[in-house]
């Protein structure tokens, strides 16, 4: 009698412990997502849009079956413009509203690895882990960004979720099916989706050799059969694009240094600490540390530990030695991998709370102390990442604003370089058409643009709008607005002489010029070529060969002769 009270009490016990654990979780997770929220919306709109971003943008205005070939003759796969098209479509093409996709792909990313977590780890590694992915530098960095980084890192998150379910449960193939979706999504998003391949191979491999019964051979190859079945209609495209190998000089020789500091451009991100630094090598073996603790932990866990392991640094050791060869490591490539930081230090930090609790403190006080400094650079803009000092320094928007109410309607409008050409385009209100102009060789042969990256994008619907010789330009109304990155005083010799600059609207690291034709021009039998003129201190230089920009990341304070009629630009 006794005893069944006893059982009676117990249950309610723990049904009342139950709910009210369902209630904190609950709790906490509105609690986390909040917070994720607002630190990937906090200052999203004040970047500007720069070249990287100007691509997708215009390209997502595209009709989906236009974008499918205008993104063979670039360097990634279609499917995040197909998406940002249609989202486009629904919220607009501001840049809060296109930004916010890659907002609201990376929070995804965020449950789906507490998903994760709850299914490998326990659940107090389950909140740590939480509120590191909600402060990760990196993940907010690129939620900022009108990119596919946060995209593929839903894709493969979501997948490795999917991947765990089915070993837990190999009976239910809608696991199979939901993985091999993820995982085709995720290849038609960024080509790097391959690195977390292996990743799952990997945890596969060592599951199946504790395991045999779970995910035998036949199911597991014919998934990823199923895989590269389905990525079939586009590995025409992705061979012809491995073939050029192009959109990757601006990538730099991978060094020691790169190695030794590898944790810190995900985390920390201060650009102001010497890259000789030993502090940027700290985050670095302290991941290396955590990472050796899960390694040796109970061998019964070992399976899924190897997986949060593996999912950094598996894709980073491949792409180091794949960089021997060409240089392909770039932060904002391995975004996806990064989200493995946070899952490695939560189960690290889990496994020493239980004998080491000051060890614990310090350590959680050290990766929260180095998130916030990463957090700070992000939103100062001195993460020191490809594209950040661009977004800082050069105000397209504020500038194409000021064009637009100074403009007359058969005004020319000329961008010097493809680089600005993209973003000046989104930026345009002016409702005309903006031409570009290409560098001329020195050898004086004209050369065609390419139709590949940009120039496959800009000449979709423009053919014509391009030229290499001034002397070729036809001005109804005399009048020309040139924009160009800030160049020194020598610029002025570009033009022919009766080219008088009456404005210059100062932007940051581009500047716009307005020029007035004050006589019939005298015969020309060539316009004048950039190997005419001295070298020029640019802020970005025209990589014609292979349709990109190095940006310097400074703006020239170098006096010209018409400084005295410069005006800054006040807000549109």
């Amino acid at each position: 009698m006794f005893e069944k009270e006893n059982l009676k009490m117990n249950r309610h016990c723990a049904d009342r412990i139950g709910s009210s654990s369902l209630l904190i979780d609950t709790v906490g997770l509105i609690a986390v997502v909040i917070l994720a929220l607002l630190m990937r919306f906090h200052a999203i709109t004040i970047p500007a849009v720069w070249y990287d971003e100007a691509f997708s943008l215009l390209l997502a205005r595209e009709t989906p079956w236009e974008i499918w070939p205008i993104t063979a003759r670039d360097v990634h796969p279609p499917l995040y413009y197909v998406l940002l098209h249609y989202w486009m479509l629904l919220v607009g093409d501001d840049v809060l509203s296109a930004r916010s996709l890659s907002v609201l792909a990376d929070v995804g990313t965020l449950l789906l690895s507490i998903k994760l977590m709850s299914l490998v780890a326990t659940r107090r590694a389950t909140w740590i882990a939480a509120l590191l992915l909600a402060l990760l530098p990196i993940s907010i960095r690129y939620s900022q960004e009108v990119r596919m980084y946060t995209m593929v890192s839903f894709w493969l998150m979501g997948a490795t979720v999917a991947l765990v379910c089915w070993v837990k449960a190999p009976d239910k193939k809608r696991f199979a099916t939901l993985y091999v979706l993820l995982m085709t999504a995720a290849f038609y998003t960024h080509y790097f989706a391959a690195l977390c391949v292996l990743v799952h191979w990997l945890f596969w491999f060592r599951v199946r050799h504790v395991r045999a019964a779970v995910l035998p051979v036949r199911a597991w190859v014919l998934a990823n059969s199923a895989i590269v079945v389905l990525f079939l209609p586009w590995m025409s495209h992705f061979i012809r694009q491995l073939q050029r190998r192009d959109g990757l000089d601006w990538i730099p020789p991978l060094t020691w240094q790169t190695v030794l500091n590898t944790v810190w451009p995900f985390t920390v991100m201060n650009d102001s600490v010497p890259v000789t630094s030993w502090w940027r090598v700290v985050p670095t073996l302290l991941i290396l540390v955590c990472a050796a603790t899960l390694l040796v932990k109970d061998p019964k866990e070992r399976g899924y530990n190897i997986l949060l392991v593996g999912y950094f640094f598996v894709p980073v050791l491949i792409v180091y030695i794949l960089s021997l060869w060409v240089p392909i490591f770039s932060a904002r490539y391995l975004t996806f991998a990064a989200v493995g930081l946070p899952l490695i230090v939560a189960v690290a930090l889990d496994a020493w709370g239980i004998r080491r609790r000051v060890l614990t403190v310090a350590a959680m006080f050290f990766f929260l102390v180095g998130e916030t400094q990463g957090l700070l650079a992000v939103y100062q803009q001195t993460d020191g990442l490809n594209g950040t000092a661009v977004r800082r320094e050069t105000r397209l928007d504020i500038l194409a604003a000021r064009i637009a109410r100074e403009v007359r309607p058969d005004d020319e409008i000329v961008v010097d370089g493809m680089f600005w050409y993209l973003p000046f385009k989104y930026y345009n209100a002016t409702g005309i058409q903006p031409r570009i102009y290409v560098y001329r060789y020195p050898t004086d042969e004209s050369r065609e643009p390419y139709s590949f990256g940009g120039w496959a994008l800009a000449l979709q619907r423009g053919a014509g709008r391009y030229f290499d010789d001034i002397s070729t330009l036809k001005l109804n109304a005399g009048r020309i607005w040139w924009v160009t990155g800030k160049v020194n005083a020598n610029h002025a010799r570009l033009f022919p002489k009766h080219w008088k600059q009456t404005l210059r609207l100062d932007g940051g690291g581009v500047e716009a010029s307005l020029f007035i034709l004050d006589a019939a021009p005298a015969p020309l039998a060539a316009g004048p070529k950039r190997s005419d003129f001295p070298a020029m201190a640019c802020c970005a230089y025209w990589r014609a060969d292979t349709d990109r920009a190095i940006f310097s990341g400074e703006v020239l304070g170098i006096r010209t002769p018409y400084e005295s009629q410069t005006r800054p630009i006040a807000g549109p």
